[in-house]
C-alpha cells in the first residue's frame, strides 16, 4: 500500500470517504481523524491534513506498478485543486506506506491557506467524476494544454495579495492558452486573436475585449483602470476578473474532457474586496 496525509481538501458534501478510479486502479481517500479540527484551522487561515490517500499498490505488485500509481499523485492533487479551488498538497506520508515523502515534488501545489475554497463542482459524486476525468486526461490533452503550467498559475492567481497582482496572473493564463493556440495553427497570433481563436476552437463563448484592455493598461500604465478600458469603478474591474475565471473554468473543462461545468465558480462580488493599490 502507499499513501499520504492530503494538506486542505474540502470537498462538497464533506464525504467520510471517495473511491476515486484512475487508470492505475483506485484511490481512497478518507477523512482524518483530525478533520473538524482541521476545517477549523482552514477557515482561521490556516493549512492542516484533513484527508488520507490511500492505493492498494504494493511492491510485490512491481516496480513499474508503484511508479504508475505515483505518478498519479500529480494529476490527482491538482485536479483536486482545481475542482475545489484550494491549494491540495501532501507533505508526508502514511506511518505504513511503501513510499514515503521524503521531499515532496515540484510539481505537487506548494501548501498556502486559501480560506474555504470556492469549488466549481456542487456535489462529492460530482467531484469524484470530474477528477477521475482530469487524471485520465492528464498523459494526453492535459500535456497538449500545458494543464500543469495552467493550473499552478491558476492558484498562483487566486492566493493573491491585491487586485493587480490576481489580474497579472490570470492575464498569464491567457497568454498560456494564446501560446497554445498558435501552436495549433502553427502561426503567430495577436493576443486578442489568439484567445478569441482558441475560444472558437474549443466550443465556448468568447471574451469581451475589455480582458485585453484592462490588462494592457496595467502592464503599461501600472493601473486597472484607463487607457481603452471602458471602466470606471474597481466593481467594473471585479466583473471582467470574474469573466475570465468563469472563461478559464470553462476553458479547462472543454479541452480536458471533463464535460460541462457543473457549477458556475465566480462572480464580481469575490474580487470586488480585494486590494486595489492602483485605484
Amino acid at each position: 500500500m502507499i499513501g499520504f496525509q492530503v494538506v486542505n481538501l474540502l470537498v462538497p458534501e464533506e464525504p467520510q470517504s471517495l473511491a476515486v478510479k484512475t487508470p492505475s486502479g483506485v484511490w481512497t481517500f478518507d477523512k482524518a481523524s483530525s478533520y473538524l479540527e482541521s476545517v477549523s484551522g482552514l477557515q482561521r487561515g490556516k493549512c492542516a491534513e484533513t484527508y488520507t490517500i490511500e492505493h492498494p499498490v504494493s511492491m510485490n505488485h512491481g516496480s513499474a506498478a508503484c511508479d504508475l500509481a505515483l505518478d498519479e499523485m500529480t494529476p490527482l492533487l491538482l485536479g483536486a485543486s482545481y475542482l475545489c479551488g484550494l491549494s491540495v498538497t501532501a507533505k508526508r506520508s502514511l506511518p505504513h506506506s511503501e513510499v514515503l515523502i521524503i521531499r515532496p515534488t515540484t510539481h505537487w501545489p506548494r501548501e498556502r491557506s486559501m480560506g474555504s475554497g470556492n469549488p466549481v463542482v456542487a456535489t462529492h459524486n460530482e467531484f469524484v467524476a470530474v477528477l477521475e476525468a482530469f487524471v485520465a486526461a492528464w498523459p494526453g490533452p492535459g500535456e497538449s494544454e500545458k494543464a500543469l503550467l495552467l493550473i499552478h498559475h491558476w492558484l498562483d492567481s487566486l492566493a493573491c495579495w491585491s487586485f493587480e497582482d490576481l489580474y497579472l496572473s490570470a492575464t498569464t493564463l491567457l497568454q498560456i492558452i494564446a501560446a497554445t493556440e498558435e501552436t495549433f495553427q502553427q502561426k503567430e497570433l495577436p493576443y486578442f486573436a489568439a484567445v478569441t481563436d482558441a475560444a472558437q476552437r474549443v466550443g465556448i463563448a468568447a471574451l469581451s475585449r475589455d480582458f485585453k484592455d484592462m490588462r494592457n493598461n496595467l502592464i503599461h500604465e501600472g493601473k486597472l483602470l484607463g487607457g481603452k478600458f471602458s471602466g470606471a469603478t474597481v466593481n467594473d474591474c471585479a466583473g471582467v476578473a470574474a469573466d475570465v475565471f468563469n472563461w478559464f473554468d470553462e476553458y479547462v473543462h472543454s479541452v480536458l474532457g471533463l464535460g460541462a461545468v457543473r457549477r458556475k465558480r465566480f462572480s464580481s462580488a469575490d474580487f470586488a474586496n480585494l486590494n486595489a493599490y492602483s485605484i
